[in-house]
Parts: structure tokens; C-alpha cells; sequence
């Protein structure tokens, strides 16, 4: 069985721009691409100099199929989204309270 992951994304900028952008424009793509890739759980929140995207996948390539799906980078492209910084772990326990 793949290992899943935690996925860490951070992008600089105006906390509030990116989050509107992400919303209008990312959202809706991903909620479409993100489960047949075997997204589990999502959170956006805003920080000081800019957004944390906080992710649980069922594994690391369905997070590269989701991250490298065309209308994915379309959507950040049509955004202005900056590339983000992600860092990816092997997720040991998940589970909701």
C-alpha cells in the first residue's frame, strides 16, 4: 500500500490576494482533480507574508498527477499564483477527533 503524505505549501505575498486568488481561481480545479488523485484532507490559512496550504494525500504521486494536471497550472497561471514552496512528509497518523 503507498505511503500517504503531508504536503506543506507556502506562498509569499498579500495574505489576502492569494487567498482570493486561490479561492476563485485554484479551488474549484482541485476540488474537481483532487480526489480522483487521491487527495484526503485540505486547509488554507493566511500568514503574516503569506498563505500555508496544509494537505493529507494518499500518496506521492497522486499528489504529482494532481500538482502536473494541465488545467491545474492553467488555473495558477490565470491567478498570477507564484510557484509554491512545498515540502512533502510520510505521514506516520492521521485521524479525526
Amino acid at each position: 500500500m503507498p505511503m500517504a503524505v503531508l504536503v506543506v505549501a507556502r506562498m509569499a505575498g498579500d495574505p489576502d490576494q492569494l487567498a482570493e486568488k486561490i479561492l476563485e481561481h485554484l479551488t474549484p480545479v482541485m476540488n474537481e482533480v483532487g480526489p480522483r488523485g487521491g487527495a484526503l484532507w485540505h486547509s488554507l490559512a493566511k500568514t503574516p507574508d503569506g498563505v500555508l496550504v496544509v494537505d493529507v494525500w494518499e500518496s506521492p504521486g497522486g499528489l504529482a498527477a494532481a500538482l502536473g494536471d494541465q488545467r491545474v497550472q492553467e488555473a495558477m497561471a490565470r491567478a498570477g499564483l507564484p510557484q509554491p514552496q512545498v515540502d512533502t512528509y510520510e505521514l506516520v497518523e492521521h485521524r479525526g477527533l
